[in-house]
């Protein structure tokens, strides 16, 4: 039996997933550095690279945010960062 699209992805960030010391290191901007001006009109070309659907835009955690396999990137100083493993898994919705 086939393993869901969803459960594949889940599994490679978890187990691709950097140690909590290397990721440290990407992450020592301030919210207001992370808060940096987006451009929408990237929402036209990016496409999640695990399941490759559009992404959608979170103004609020300023993250694109796969639907399709409950998956969100962060946004770094205006720029997506869709690099799999430094991905947060969004919690499992009841309807998977």
């Amino acid at each position: 039996m086939a393993l869901p699209l969803t459960r594949i992805c889940r599994a490679i960030i978890q187990t691709t997933r950097r140690s909590t010391q290397l990721s440290s290191l990407y992450c020592t901007q301030s919210s207001e550095d992370r808060k940096k001006q987006f451009d929408k009109s990237l929402l036209e070309i990016l496409v999640c690279p695990l399941c490759k659907e559009p992404l959608r835009y979170d103004e609020q955690k300023n993250e694109l945010i796969s639907d399709k396999i409950g998956v969100a990137y962060p946004i770094v100083n205006g720029i997506p960062n869709l690099v799999p493993q430094d991905a947060r898994v969004l919690k499992e919705s009841t309807g998977s």
